[in-house]
């Protein structure tokens, strides 16, 4: 059997199993990368150095390697139906491809108040439905779990929102308990379905473009707008994810399991890459290299200036009309 007749196979009962926008992000790596050099070729005439080949061309044209692991990831399906259906009786070759080690530790570099600002920002957006979709995101949550919202997945009387395995990355049940302002921002959506659809047990999506009638499929253009209103340099909309959780973690200080969940990460080692700790150690060390190899001149200055500094601020205290409020 060949690539392409066993893949249409899996991706037709896959359909039923895995919500839209992952059955679009399958189609997609197969179309782009798999079907033009394997579909035609017969799974039982493929071998490992097929496989080790295809990743290494696909890294060389610049794919980086997370994205060429999504890529064979799809392939290692195929091998998996197939072994399943006793189609093939070999080995998964896909998943015994090897791809250089890449870090997928998230640095944010943006400082910790201008990182409020972004936040801030979202928060206080005014512009309708963009509004609130760009605030669940602020919940942690992945923009296509946002744009794929339906109202089978929400409960707003006690609250909470829930997410199939087969809409989330993490592929488990989840579910979080929303923010009153969110809450109170979906109650508005679902008057207007109940008054659409004439029914209190409305279904399909929360989030429709008004123009199409179905969910939003770009939102840059928005978001150029939240950002150019603010006075905020731009950054891509994923990272607002990325900030959200750097931010509880390194400013608010919130416990990291609690950051995980809020993220819907299946391990907390997940979590881990937001902390960002590696950038100050290293700041660290080489300051007390730096430090170590001060003369005596350059000691004795440094102390005459942490002298005057002490005394400025002393005597600010002393001839301020309110001391302690200029101590705070």
């Amino acid at each position: 059997m060949t690539i392409d007749t066993i893949y249409q196979t899996y991706i037709e009962l896959k359909a039923s199993v895995l919500d839209e926008h992952v059955i679009r992000s399958y189609q997609s790596a197969y179309d782009n990368h798999i079907l033009p050099v394997f579909g035609h070729r017969d799974i039982k005439s493929l071998t490992y150095v097929d496989f080790q080949n295809f990743a290494n061309r696909l890294t060389t044209s610049g794919k980086k390697p997370k994205t060429v692991k999504n890529i064979l990831s799809v392939l290692s399906g195929i091998y998996k139906f197939a072994l399943k259906n006793d189609w093939y009786d070999g080995k998964n070759y896909p998943s015994m491809v090897e791809l250089p080690k890449f870090d997928n530790k998230y640095y944010i570099s943006i400082p910790v108040d201008l990182q409020k600002k972004y936040l801030m920002a979202v928060k206080n957006f005014d512009e309708p439905i963009y509004k609130d979709i760009f605030l669940f995101l602020l919940h942690g949550r992945r923009l296509g779990e946002v744009l794929n919202l339906k109202w089978e997945y929400l409960d707003l009387n006690s609250g909470m929102v829930y997410f199939p395995s087969s809409t989330n990355k993490s592929r488990k049940n989840l579910a979080f308990e929303l923010t009153d302002l969110m809450i109170d921002r979906l109650k508005e959506y679902q008057l207007k379905a109940i008054d659409e659809q004439r029914t209190a047990f409305v279904t399909g999506y929360v989030f429709k473009n008004p123009n199409t009638g179905k969910p939003f499929t770009d939102l840059r253009k928005a978001w150029k707008r939240l950002l150019d209103g603010a006075g905020l340099e731009y950054i891509k909309l994923h990272a607002l994810r990325h900030m959200v959780a750097s931010y509880a973690i390194n400013e608010l200080q919130l416990p990291l399991i609690e950051v995980s969940y809020m993220l819907g990460h299946s391990d907390t080692k997940i979590t881990q890459r937001y902390i960002n700790v590696k950038p100050r150690i290293a700041k660290n060390v080489t300051q007390r290299v730096f430090d170590s190899l001060k003369t005596k001149e350059e000691k004795y200055v440094e102390n005459i200036n942490q002298a005057l500094r002490l005394g400025e601020s002393v005597q600010a205290v002393l001839f301020s009309d309110n001391p302690i409020e200029k101590i705070n």
